[in-house]
């Protein structure tokens, strides 16, 4: 069995944004990266688990204000959860480009409001 050959710096700056805007499509972007490049580097893994963890609140996030909408749109107010649950999704889409931008510059984000479910 060989080990994975580390990532040159050169090549941390490609992934450390590309685990962030992978995002932008959903949780698969960034578990992808996570997957093929964890063993490879330190930072690329810490930044695509912080962008997983935020996909992965913003997908837990809708699901449940959909299901509340849908639910209590019965006694008609339910539409104000419908409404809010594509502004959530639309806030990860924003959010996974902003840390795109900033992790690029640094080297790191750090997602505000989210479930840090991966350490």
């Amino acid at each position: 069995m060989t080990t994975a050959t580390p990532l040159t710096a050169q090549d941390e700056k490609t992934w450390i944004p590309l685990a962030h805007y992978s995002g932008v499509l959903s949780f698969i972007g960034p578990l992808i990266v996570l997957l093929v490049q964890k063993n490879r580097s330190a930072a690329v893994e810490r930044e695509a688990k912080e962008s997983l963890n935020a996909q992965i609140t913003v997908a837990l996030a809708a699901v449940v204000l959909y299901t509340l909408g849908g639910v209590l749109a019965v006694v008609l107010v339910g539409f104000v959860f419908l409404l809010l649950a594509p502004l959530v999704q639309l806030a990860g889409v924003v959010l996974a480009i902003i840390a795109g931008v900033k992790a690029g510059q640094t080297g790191t984000f750090r997602y505000p409001f989210i479930l840090r479910l991966l350490k």
